[in-house]
């Protein structure tokens, strides 16, 4: 350990120490008792799954007076945001199944979400498959300690975050009438998926990967301590629970968990026997988009593969990480239009990934508007003005988040990117990828 390695350590134990004293409790950061958990070893069939977590998200909910009852930006109801976090199936039941194999008959595709997120974060790009594939059949999963409330996240354990992927793979497995079924993870999802299939020795009906954003390694090299920190806080960050599809706050125990969960899993070596796409930003401040991109390139794939690499002039140097299949897309120029529309856009963030602009919550119309750079920093006006938005408002990663580049970018206020602009190339990125007839190299650069 370097003398800088333990300077570093000795400051982060004196925050929390100090943090340790004066820590809030409010009603959403305590546990439940009704957190969500892995299924049950009988494993209720998926809509039952989907209708069982939905009824208990809500009844939390309920019972747990959000940010002192002011509620969601947005203003959704507590329905509307137990259905937002719920786990969902397109179709909805079987009986609007089809079995034309020319509009996807047959294929199945597991959606898996990230930390602190809901299956809200793949909408998009379920949307996107159901368009492609009308006759797939589309699942998304909860994971346990998710939709409910941050302070279920205080005693989640990782292994039943495995243990509820494999039981989305099962429900596929089990399903007679699909033949070829995919998973499709961002983030803490993506972690999972690969973990799957890396442990799982049979890859079964599985014919791809998709990771997106995907979190083989977390950013802070600090990340280690997590397990550390927890005995001195609870909570890593605390914000008013604002959004309706997701935690605002995040606890040193949700950071410990993904740290087991995604130990040594990006190391060389492995060769996987199925397709892979990835999707990454290289401006990413919530998961080592280096690491991810040395996966890409030193793990052998039996078939095809394809990485979308997001480059802004903030994206480090990625000489160190060369190999081919690699399209890369430059996200230059800050003035931009979505369907008339005009906006600001520095660089792609992590969450903004998998989401279409159209997203009726996250998009460039969206209800939700990440502010919380400006959530509790003394200046209540800043957060409100943030949430109005002017031309100058600009949307981008943490990275812009500093007095150096508001001088650079000439903005007023910053919001967290939470769409992708670039949602239409990977949409149609995506569906390539699962056409086995399609080459991905005849997609636009």
């Amino acid at each position: 350990m370097t003398s800088r390695e333990l300077t570093q350590i000795i400051a982060v134990l004196a925050i929390l120490l100090i943090a340790s004293g004066c820590s809030v409790r409010q009603a959403s950061l305590r546990p439940t008792g009704s957190a969500i958990s892995a299924p049950a070893v009988s494993e209720p069939d998926f809509s039952r799954y989907v209708s069982e977590s939905h009824d208990k998200i809500r009844r939390v909910l309920d019972a747990v007076s959000i940010n002192g009852g002011s509620g969601f930006l947005g203003g959704y109801s507590n329905e509307e945001a137990a259905a937002m976090r719920a786990p969902f199936q397109i179709p909805e039941t079987d009986a609007d199944l089809c079995s034309d194999r020319a509009k996807g008959g047959g294929k199945g595709f597991l959606l898996i979400h990230g930390l602190t997120d809901s299956p809200y974060l793949m909408r998009s790009v379920a949307e996107s498959l159901h368009k492609a594939y009308p006759c797939g059949v589309v699942r998304a999963i909860l994971l346990p300690g998710h939709g409910t409330v941050p302070g279920d996240t205080l005693s989640m354990k990782y292994e039943e975050w495995i243990q509820t992927t494999a039981y989305g793979v099962r429900s596929f497995e089990k399903d007679a009438k699909i033949s070829e079924l995919y998973l499709v993870g961002f983030s803490t999802g993506a972690a999972l998926a690969l973990r799957h299939v890396k442990d799982s020795g049979n890859a079964g009906k599985v014919q791809g990967l998709v990771l997106l954003s995907p979190a083989l390694k977390a950013k802070s090299p600090l990340a280690w301590l997590a397990g550390s920190a927890e005995l001195f806080s609870d909570w890593q960050s605390i914000y008013p629970e604002r959004d309706a599809a997701r935690y605002e706050s995040f606890s040193y125990h949700a950071a410990a968990e993904f740290y087991e969960l995604t130990r040594g899993l990006s190391d060389g070596g492995y060769t996987l026997d199925i397709p892979l796409l990835m999707a990454v930003s290289g401006d990413d401040s919530t998961i080592d988009a280096l690491a991810a991109r040395r996966f890409f390139c030193d793990s052998p794939v039996t078939g095809r593969r394809a990485l979308i690499w997001y480059r802004s002039g903030y994206t480090e140097d990625s000489t160190a990480a060369l190999c081919s299949d690699i399209l890369t897309v430059e996200t230059e120029g800050t003035g931009r239009r979505y369907n008339g529309t005009p906006y600001r856009l520095a660089n792609i963030s992590h969450t903004a990934v998998p989401v279409s602009p159209a997203d009726r919550h996250y998009g460039v119309n969206g209800r939700y508007r990440n502010c919380k750079s400006y959530d509790g920093n003394g200046n209540p006006d800043d957060f409100a003005n943030c949430q109005t938005g002017s031309p100058k408002t600009i949307f981008g990663e943490s990275s812009i988040g500093t007095s150096h580049e508001k001088e650079v970018l000439g903005y007023d206020y910053w919001r967290r990117g939470t769409f992708n602009p670039d949602y239409d190339r990977l949409e149609k990125s995506i569906t390539c990828f699962v056409d086995r007839s399609c080459k991905m190299e005849s997609l636009p650069r």
